[in-house]
């Protein structure tokens, strides 16, 4: 029998800290509104910072601004829950812990009451996002709790841009993510605002997890100086958005969404492969390369990646490859990342049939290939990477993460983490297949240095680009993207912000090819303040790493 859950998400028109009472108000009304809805709500979700305001302005002014005190909020949400028989999730600044000469700040949290007005869980925003380091103290907990019939968890907002907060969720059992945000965007279109939370971040969290995402944000203007994306909604186990509201009108969002959907992460999790991942900042190499001095103008190299269809012979497939990297070569191209030649048949071509081509290929071009081949040893085949660079194989890399149909077809699993390389180009992580599903190796990656990663993806059944997007943007890195010719894969070249720098047309066999400058990728500020780098807290996301540190410390 399939587990329902009516949720129903307000989206709130901004209020500036003045006008907390009208906030107030205007929040108890739309809740009672919202509880009338048919099908009644089992879950609703409010905003972050859905009282008092989200911009305090400065502690003093929060104080001078005469607002409810926290049992006061919390007792009239109990209530509501109560009353409507629903859970309700409510973004809301509450003072932190105990206040003392060095620890004045207020926290930025979702509390979630059940339907009987008992608190559940309350999480407190752990990735603060420019000004709020001002004014909040960062949250370190990952409750995950049972709530109309759901396992789930909270999140705020920017932690969303860390994948290590939904992931450490999921990995607690959350099959149900509720993301109480306020979006900020910008545009001259109110009706056209939007933000990578919402064009692939959030996707990719649902997909690399496996789980439900419900967020209710904001809409409008507030302190004359930020607007808000709005576009509450529900993504679905794939990444698809099923339910959204508009960026410029409050309202409610309503969805039935059915849990079972929710199967968890779709490839298995291997902790004893992240220890590079649970590195702090002031040990990673990609800190030491952000202080390092760096010559701009000599940081450039142009790189393309290679969408190719499945070709029935060993021949054609050569003779395709070949014609388009001499094209690219007369292009100035340095690396050229092919896709994953050895997709779904274990007895695929091998490196032995590919291999010595594509050695000549690359020397007679003088660029940089990166290619994954089937590589049969001692009755065991894998899918392995070989960076060739200019006639040269300088490194090779064993896929370490499978999906449950290359397991089927009788590939086996590397047993290292992928690695970093020192290139013309810049340093170099690699990525193979599902591996780019994996949130903790492409942070590996970026901690040891990775200043571009090749990501030779083939056919992973999930959206390349929407991935690709997440993963630069998270880690500050150039993604260089390589799939098949189908509408969920193509080929793509994205910069540290998640921008999409060259991409390739849908069901085509083509290149794309972008000019890449690694100076971008050492600077790793996402606003003032705020950096995914240093201010992760590994330490607080044991759950995704206790493996790798036992392992690490062998």
């Amino acid at each position: 029998m399939t587990r329902s859950l009516h949720v129903a998400l307000l989206q709130l028109r901004a209020y500036d800290l003045a006008d907390h009472r009208q906030a107030w108000a205007a929040l108890l009304r739309r809740i009672d509104e919202a509880a009338a809805l048919q099908p009644h709500p089992d879950l609703l979700v409010l905003p972050e910072a859905s009282y008092p305001a989200y911009f305090l302005h400065s502690r003093t002014a929060y104080e001078a601004a005469g607002v409810l005190q926290d049992g006061e909020v919390e007792e009239a949400l109990a209530e509501r829950a109560r009353r409507h028989g629903l859970a309700i999730a409510a973004g809301v600044v509450q003072h932190g812990g105990p206040v003392t000469a060095t620890n004045d700040r207020l926290e930025n949290v979702a509390l979630l009451f059940g339907e009987d007005g008992t608190l559940l869980a309350r999480s407190a925003k752990r990735f603060l996002w420019h000004f709020d380091t001002r004014w909040f103290a960062p949250g370190d907990r990952f409750p995950v709790v049972e709530v109309a019939g759901a396992r789930a968890g909270l999140f705020v907002c920017a932690d969303a841009r860390l994948p290590e907060v939904p992931r450490t969720l999921a990995v607690g059992g959350a099959e149900l993510l509720i993301d109480c945000t306020a979006w900020v965007s910008s545009g001259r279109s109110a009706a056209a605002l939007s933000t990578p939370q919402v064009e692939y971040l959030l996707p990719a969290r649902a997909i690399e997890n496996g789980v439900w995402i419900v967020a209710a944000g904001k809409v409008g203007v507030e302190a004359g100086s930020i607007v808000y994306a709005g576009r509450s909604g529900v993504v679905d186990p794939d990444g698809q958005w099923v339910a959204q509201a508009p960026s410029d009108a409050a309202g409610v969002v309503t969805c039935t969404i059915d849990l079972d959907r929710a199967a968890g992460a779709p490839i298995t999790r291997r902790p004893e492969l992240y220890a590079d991942a649970a590195l702090p900042a002031e040990r990673a190499r990609a800190t030491q390369l952000a202080r390092a001095p760096i010559a701009v103008q000599t940081s450039a190299a142009r790189v393309a990646a290679l969408a190719l269809a499945p070709s029935p012979s060993a021949i054609e497939l050569m003779e395709r490859v070949r014609t388009q990297v001499r094209t690219l070569a007369a292009q100035a191209v340095s690396l050229v990342v092919l896709p994953d030649l050895a997709g779904a048949d274990a007895r695929a071509v091998s490196q032995r049939e590919l291999l010595p081509l594509l050695i000549a290929l690359s020397g007679e071009a003088e660029v940089m290939l990166t290619v994954v081949l089937a590589e049969r040893e001692l009755q065991r085949t894998y899918k392995t990477a070989y960076v060739i660079n200019r006639g040269e194989v300088v490194a090779l890399h064993r896929q370490s993460h499978l999906s449950e149909r290359e397991r089927e077809v009788g590939f086996a699993e590397g047993s290292v983490a992928p690695p970093v390389l020192e290139t013309a180009v810049g340093h170099l992580g690699l990525l193979l297949g599902v591996e780019g599903l994996v949130p903790e190796l492409a942070r590996g990656l970026k901690l040891r240095g990775a200043e571009l990663v090749a990501w030779n993806a083939g056919d992973v059944r999930a959206p390349l680009r929407t991935l690709a997007r997440a993963r630069a943007n998270e880690n500050r890195a150039y993604f260089v993207a390589a799939g098949d010719t189908s509408e969920l894969g193509g080929a793509c070249v994205v910069d540290p912000t998640g921008a999409v720098l060259m991409d390739t047309l849908s069901g085509v066999a083509m290149a794309a090819s972008a000019d890449t400058n690694r100076a971008l990728a050492r600077w790793h500020e996402m606003a003032p303040g705020t950096d995914p780098i240093r201010d992760r807290r590994p330490e607080i996301f044991g759950a995704l790493f206790a493996h790798a540190e036992v392992a690490a410390a062998r």
